[in-house]
């Protein structure tokens, strides 16, 4: 996004927030240690954590129960549509 929005013209300061429900995947992100558990890890899967090394990304953990992307990627109940929908502005109390 930090590229997309440079591209634009509009430059934003500091790192991007990257929101993970996963603690193990920030743990593997913030430290340079080889993990004996990640072998089936392809090269470039290395790519988050060079850029967290960089400071271009900060990922921080958010509850699976908050996850807003999930809206986009996971068959949800209405109620939790609504409630991801009012997390990322998009429309008022929802119709219907």
């Amino acid at each position: 996004m930090h590229n997309l929005m440079h591209e634009l013209g509009i430059l934003l300061p500091g790192a991007s927030s990257l929101l993970i429900d996963n603690q193990s995947v920030i743990s593997v992100a913030k430290t340079l240690e080889h993990h004996g558990r990640m072998k089936q890890l392809d090269l470039c899967y290395y790519w988050l954590q060079n850029v967290v090394q960089e400071q271009a990304i900060t990922p921080s953990f958010v509850p699976t129960t908050q996850q807003a992307a999930d809206l986009l990627t996971k068959p949800l109940t209405t109620p939790k549509v609504r409630e991801f929908c009012q997390m990322l502005g998009l429309g008022g109390s929802g119709g219907s």
